[in-house]
């Protein structure tokens, strides 16, 4: 479908003016009922945002539109030209890319039938898989988060489909096994941390489990976002790990002198 450069702009500030006037709007004289509505709304809404932005940032970087302004790479002019953290400018760059190799997924995304967070998650499962396997994972997936199938069963539907299809392999390179996981921890200003990772089923499944047991609201006053509550929750996760772990050491340390930590982790916190 073409789009005319007029109408891409009047379009533009459509939005603009809708979501504008809702961040105007004095949220608290609303019912709970039309609250509830707008959130759900908005999560739609940022679903479609997440697909547009793929779909004309893939078109920007084949085209190399950021060369015009002297910039190496897409990234880079995201950066520089509309004023994002790096950890931002690379998470829209994974979407461009996802545009391509996942377009199922930003499909659904622009059709309002999952929320952002559930197709990227899906995108890092099913990217694990052979590239002729990935469209029929991405299928099988989005059919059943459509279904209403809740992101632990999944992520529990994923690991068959990853299973299913290194059986279908089994001369695969051995040396490629550790190849879907990774975790990279980025310093930036003041020591403030980016955490980025492709994370196994499993891991995720675990990972989930501790943030979501760990980030539960401290009472009615607690104002922060979901996402600062797992930031807290990962960070309460790591200081009892780190008692763990040192405890580990002292007990290593007195019953036979100084070796490594065996680096166990407690099962209670």
């Amino acid at each position: 479908m073409g789009i005319a450069p007029a109408c891409a702009r009047e379009a533009l500030d459509m939005v603009r003016a809708g979501l504008g006037y809702l961040a105007a709007a004095d949220a608290a004289q609303l019912s709970a009922a039309t609250q509830a509505e707008c959130l759900r709304e908005l999560e739609q809404a940022d679903a479609v945002a997440t697909a547009a932005r793929a779909l004309f940032l893939a078109a920007f970087t084949a085209g190399q539109g950021y060369a015009a302004d002297a910039d190496y790479s897409a990234r880079a002019w995201l950066i520089h030209k509309t004023r994002i953290s790096k950890g931002a400018a690379v998470a829209r760059t994974a979407w461009a890319r996802r545009a391509l190799t996942h377009p199922r997924v930003v499909a659904a995304l622009a059709a309002e039938e999952l929320s952002e967070s559930y197709g990227r998650t899906i995108c890092l499962w099913t990217g694990k898989l052979p590239e002729d396997c990935r469209e029929a994972a991405d299928a099988i997936l989005l059919s059943a988060a459509k279904a209403g199938m809740e992101l632990r069963d999944l992520a529990g539907l994923a690991a068959e489909i990853y299973e299913r299809s290194r059986r279908d392999r089994p001369d695969e390179d051995p040396g490629r096994a550790f190849e879907d996981r990774g975790v990279r921890l980025e310093t930036t200003f003041q020591g403030a941390g980016v955490l980025a990772g492709d994370l196994t089923p499993e891991c995720a499944a675990v990972v989930g489990a501790v943030l979501d047991a760990l980030s539960a609201p401290a009472g009615a006053e607690d104002d922060r976002t979901h996402a600062q509550r797992y930031h807290d929750a990962l960070h309460e996760a790591m200081r009892r790990l780190c008692f763990c772990v040192m405890m580990d050491s002292c007990v290593t340390f007195r019953q036979t002198g100084p070796k490594p930590s065996s680096g166990r982790a407690c099962t209670r916190a």
